[in-house]
């Protein structure tokens, strides 16, 4: 079994975003607005709510006002720019139906990949001004349930949560720095994750032979505070990978062949809900989960990515021992088609064998007057295709 893993540690407020060993985390100066005297990157270009009230960062609680920070952390070398917006109390109880619109301008920073506790989350990368990328997050807030403590080092949950936030919206941005290979770097572009749980991992690992991406996550069992009985909260999480991540990461070599129907969900829960889409013109596979309840669970994004079968399939016999299979190609999904086998077996158990990298297939070593059954196959790195069977004549 071949595993391909990357774990990046980060802390937010209240939730532990992946989990490798523990690294150090050093914040910088708050960050301010960009119309600021004397304000430079990382700053807020804006700050805007339902698209008519904008709203300015601050860390002094005024009635009526939200309070809204940002943040630049350094964990081993690598820079991290957080924000979040609470009510004008200082909780996280804002209203769901609101949609705020961040837009963070982090320099020359690489926008690399983001991180966000929210729902209807949309995210707009701008790298085309040199000295200024910014980072639009636009969403809203969504309930969450937390502990203060954080989850234990299993991913494991206490069984009821410090605190249940009706309304939670947080977002970060992180530049990569702790990839060291370029190219690696290039891939992760665009990676996205949402989640309303108290602990997720990042990236994915992917178990190569089984086509399965693991996430671990967790969330508190129950989302009220009170005596029993106890309410499960209801979690979710979503992810867009890029294809330039499928397949430089990950090998899935030929990700724009995806479709929605070779992927499927487990570890969600039994009352989740999945929706998985390929984004052809983004480049991106993005898949949505909700409706979980759970303390500790391990998703499985199960993507399989073998090819599909092949099609009007015919034969013809040239001669008494050789024959010829003729054939539309499969259909890759998601990994390339890397040629074609055959087999042809006749009634007395006679068998015969054939290759090809593409339609017609030849099958030598055929006894004459002898009628075969013949199939073929497409194979991939990921698997054979399913197996199509025709006649072969005398």
């Amino acid at each position: 079994m071949r595993v391909f893993l990357t774990l990046l540690a980060v802390a937010s407020a209240a939730f532990v975003f992946a989990g490798a060993a523990p690294a150090p985390i050093i914040p910088s100066d708050p960050i301010p607005d960009c119309d600021d005297p004397g304000a430079s990157a990382p700053c807020f270009v804006s700050i805007t709510k339902n698209g008519t009230t904008t709203l300015h960062q601050n860390d002094v609680l005024e009635t009526g006002v939200e309070v809204i920070g940002g943040q630049t952390f350094v964990i081993e070398g690598a820079r991290h720019w957080n924000f979040s917006i609470q009510d004008e109390h200082g909780d996280f109880n804002l209203n769901t139906a609101d949609t705020y619109e961040v837009v963070l301008d982090i320099g020359n920073g690489n926008p690399g990949e983001t991180f966000s506790r929210g729902q209807n989350v949309v995210i707009d990368r701008d790298t085309s001004v040199a000295g200024h990328h910014t980072v639009t997050f636009t969403m809203s807030p969504v309930p969450v349930s937390y502990t203060l403590s954080g989850c234990n080092g299993n991913g494991t949950c206490p069984t009821r949560p410090d605190v249940e936030a009706t309304g939670y919206l947080e977002g970060s941005v992180d530049n990569l720095n702790y990839i060291t290979d370029p190219a690696d770097e290039a891939a992760m572009q665009g990676w996205d994750l949402v989640a309303s749980t108290d602990w997720i991992s990042s990236p994915p690992t992917l178990d190569y032979d089984t086509h399965t991406f693991i996430i671990d996550a967790a969330n508190s069992h129950c989302a009220n505070l009170g005596p029993d009985p106890c309410v499960p909260f209801v979690g979710g999480v979503s992810m867009t990978f890029p294809f330039a991540m499928l397949s430089h990461l990950y090998e899935v070599d030929a990700p724009a062949t995806l479709g929605s129907s070779n992927f499927s969900v487990t570890g969600a829960g039994g009352a989740a809900s999945t929706d998985v889409t390929v984004d052809d013109a983004g480049h991106v596979v993005h898949v949505d989960i909700s409706g979980m309840t759970f303390s500790k669970h391990r998703l499985k994004v199960i993507g399989d990515m073998r090819p599909g079968a092949v099609k009007n399939l015919k034969a013809v016999r040239p001669s008494g021992n050789a024959g010829k299979l003729k054939f539309d190609p499969a259909k890759a999904h998601g990994s390339k088609v890397r040629g074609y086998k055959a087999t042809c077996k006749s009634g007395t158990g006679l068998v015969a064998h054939g290759s090809a990298d593409a339609s017609p297939l030849k099958v030598k070593g055929l006894t004459p007057g002898v009628k075969y059954r013949c199939t073929v196959w497409a194979k991939t790195r990921f698997g054979d295709g399913p197996k199509r069977g025709v006649d072969m004549p005398r």
